[in-house]
């Protein structure tokens, strides 16, 4: 279950073939992240850290959600709500745009019939864990049941998501998919990569 933070993949051995697909990179992510291979997931998503890869910034948000780190899990989801809502450039020369609103509005959301919008409930699922956890609460509960199947769900989301946008045929050079991030994105990578600022520790 992603509702604690897992010690080690679920399968060890399905890291190499998940890589070996050769999928669009957001694909090969969630798939790590069904694993809870999260070092392998983190890897491709620090790669598509801005617009327009808003699904590997929804990425990076689940991947701080299922860390622990529950902060810039909120910070991730919050910029891909503004890239939802149609990114403005921060920097003169960047190029602005609309993106699609269908991931955010998709990710986290409860419960079907009556939806509700996606910021909101995946503001919420972050929550419910962040809870979930400071009662350490164990993980055979009716709760964590219920917040298992809801990260299984964003997931199965997510994944139907990318398949549409991408497909999942052969991404022999996946470039294309990779998105430089601005200076203080990639100030605040390094930063927990080699810095004392972050919640992994290599």
């Amino acid at each position: 279950s992603l509702t604690h933070v897992p010690p080690s993949p679920f399968h060890p051995h399905l890291t190499s073939h998940i890589s070996a697909l050769s999928l669009h990179p957001t694909l090969e992510a969630t798939l790590h992240i069904a694993n809870a291979d999260l070092p392998s997931a983190h890897f491709l998503v620090r790669h598509m850290s801005g617009p327009p890869a808003v699904e590997g910034m929804l990425l990076h948000s689940i991947l701080h959600r299922i860390e622990g780190d529950f902060e810039n899990a909120r910070l991730w989801g919050g910029d891909v709500a503004d890239a939802c809502k149609g990114w403005a450039p921060k920097r003169r020369g960047e190029e602005g745009g609309r993106l699609e609103r269908s991931i955010w509005q998709d990710s986290g959301s409860d419960h079907a019939p009556t939806p509700t919008p996606g910021e909101e409930s995946a503001k919420r699922l972050i929550t419910s864990i962040e809870a979930f956890r400071a009662r350490k609460s164990s993980s055979a509960d009716a709760e964590a049941q219920d917040l298992s199947q809801r990260t299984r769900r964003e997931l199965s989301r997510v994944l139907e998501w990318c398949i549409l946008k991408f497909g999942d045929g052969a991404w022999v050079d996946a470039s294309s998919a990779w998105v430089s991030p601005g200076e203080d994105i990639r100030k605040i990578g390094n930063d927990m990569v080699s810095g004392d600022k972050g919640w992994r520790k290599f």
